[in-house]
């Protein structure tokens, strides 16, 4: 089962989503299309900084269609002293839709908590991102996007 609001998924019987606090509908099944939140790893098998860049923007694409409201993209940060071009060129490519219908804002991950102005207002759109497992945590090597 998933959540209808937050997509994560959900014990047998629960009837209050833990991570949103949202009441499970009576069917408690929502097909992963559906939810208003995604998370998904553009970097797990270490891309080229081209091939990541396409992967984000076939999901944005696809997020949007869906009726996705928020997106959680993991891109890694160049945790080994060098590299994180793919992080650079994520926020660079962000950055350009800002202004278009595609995206309304993005939120760095070191700015996803409730001390940024950021992070607030993500939460004001989208509650159940305070539920995140990156929340508050300062993450570099992620990006929440509001679509």
């Amino acid at each position: 089962m998933l959540c209808h609001v937050c997509g994560n998924e959900l014990a047998k019987g629960i009837r209050i989503c833990p991570w949103c606090e949202t009441p499970v509908r009576s069917s408690g099944k929502v097909s992963a299309s559906k939810t208003k939140f995604r998370s998904e790893n553009i970097k797990s098998d270490n891309p080229t900084v081209e091939i990541a860049l396409n992967r984000l923007k076939r999901l944005l694409h696809g997020a949007k269609a869906d009726g996705v409201r928020g997106l959680k993209v993991v891109h890694g940060y160049g945790s080994t002293g060098k590299g994180g071009e793919i992080r650079y060129s994520v926020r660079d490519y962000l950055e350009s839709l800002k202004y278009s219908a595609l995206i309304k804002y993005y939120v760095p991950g070191e700015e996803f908590g409730g001390a940024y102005d950021l992070g607030k207002k993500a939460v004001k759109e989208l509650p159940a991102l305070k539920k995140d497992s990156d929340w508050g945590k300062y993450n570099k090597g992620i990006t929440v996007i509001i679509l």
